[in-house]
């Protein structure tokens, strides 16, 4: 059985998403939600799921010991972040190599970066005059939105596009493809 650490900082839609497609699956579980906004909406979704959630400050995350410690006390294999807005300290990315797991509201390598999150990828989208967005999960490494692509899916951009309305259907692609692009990742790593 492979052990997940899903991250996540907000609402936490993706988050229960993955915990629901994994919760009766032979290989792959969600062992608990990282958590660095004792606000966020997901600690919720994961309390109702029944899925242990841990809430670290901002400074944990940063300095990475207290976080990598719980991850190797909870025996965690892969770590996917889902609307985590911080960085992966250097550390955790190194002890686990190839082993996290991003997605990102738009097509990489554009619009990814630091401060491209929310509705602020979808306003660049937009005003780039771009025909086409969508979704890229990918492996993080230690520069944002920048490790090896596992996958992309794509959608149109309306002329008449607001960021919200664009957002809803990048959204469908995240709710469709994000479990899937994990499971099939796991599975080739595995073999």
């Amino acid at each position: 059985m492979k052990n997940i650490s899903v991250w996540a900082s907000g609402n936490g839609s993706n988050a229960e998403n993955l915990m629901q497609y994994f919760s009766s699956h032979s290989e792959i579980r969600i062992d608990h939600i990282l958590c660095n906004n004792a606000e966020a909406g997901v600690i919720e979704r994961a309390r109702r799921l029944g899925v242990d959630c841990f809430v670290y400050s901002r400074k944990d995350f940063r300095e990475g010991d207290v976080v990598l410690n719980k991850l190797l006390k909870r025996k965690t294999d892969y770590i996917v972040l889902s609307g985590f807005l911080q960085m992966v300290p250097a550390e955790i990315i190194k002890r686990f190599p190839e082993a996290i797991i991003n997605i990102h509201p738009a097509l990489l390598p554009d619009f990814g970066g630091k401060g491209m999150f929310g509705h602020y990828v979808h306003e660049a989208v937009i005003a780039a005059g771009k025909t086409q967005s969508g979704i890229t999960i990918h492996l993080v490494d230690e520069i944002y939105d920048h490790g090896k692509i596992l996958m992309q899916q794509f959608c149109p951009v309306f002329e008449n596009d607001t960021p919200d309305m664009l957002a809803a259907r990048v959204h469908e692609l995240e709710y469709k493809w994000f479990p899937i692009a994990v499971e099939q990742y796991l599975k080739v790593v595995r073999s």
